[in-house]
């Protein structure tokens, strides 16, 4: 395993988690950009890590030359630590503050807006509906970390081909 890729993974998990944190401590959770941007920018954070790791292992430890596999290796390297170092803090989050913020939302004025925009569900409804919504979001942490770790694997292990393939450099 390469060091620097260790430590760019390291650097990577521990920017996505004070990202994280700022959303949440900062009461953010439920804004638009908290409740429907967030996690996807923590997802995408990972590319330009990606794109230092290989420049900075190129460009240093092998002269300006690295082949794809090697580049692969240091962003899967990355992709691997960062999986496992944000999927343990998104687990306790989730049950920590993760069912407090589903309640919250539920019964905020954003949900009851989203449910009076449509037009088949009659207004006697809302609350039944909104009762089941917060059934509903009692699952497991291991269930929510599972749900956030897909997409992370799903953008970030295609994004680690993608990027090693453009940053790689041979020998000509």
């Amino acid at each position: 395993m390469n060091r620097k890729a260790l430590y760019f993974g390291l650097a990577y998990s521990a920017t996505v988690i004070a990202f994280k944190l700022f959303i949440l401590l900062g009461g953010y959770s439920l804004s638009t950009f908290g409740y429907f941007y967030s996690s996807i920018t923590s997802v995408l954070l990972i590319i330009p890590f990606y794109y230092l790791a290989i420049k900075s292992v190129r460009d240093k430890d092998y002269g300006g030359i690295i082949g794809g596999k090697e580049a692969v290796r240091i962003c899967l390297t990355i992709f691997a630590v960062s999986a496992v170092i944000v999927s343990v803090y998104n687990y306790f989050e989730f049950e920590n503050s993760g069912k407090a913020l589903a309640i919250d939302y539920y019964n905020s004025e954003q949900f009851m807006t989203f449910l009076k925009a449509q037009a088949k569900i009659k207004a006697e409804d809302y609350q039944k509906i909104i009762a089941e919504q917060i059934k509903a979001s009692e699952v497991s942490g291991f269930k929510a970390t599972t749900g956030k770790l897909f997409s992370f694997m799903l953008i970030g292990a295609i994004s680690a081909f993608i990027t090693s393939a453009i940053m790689k450099k041979s020998a000509k």
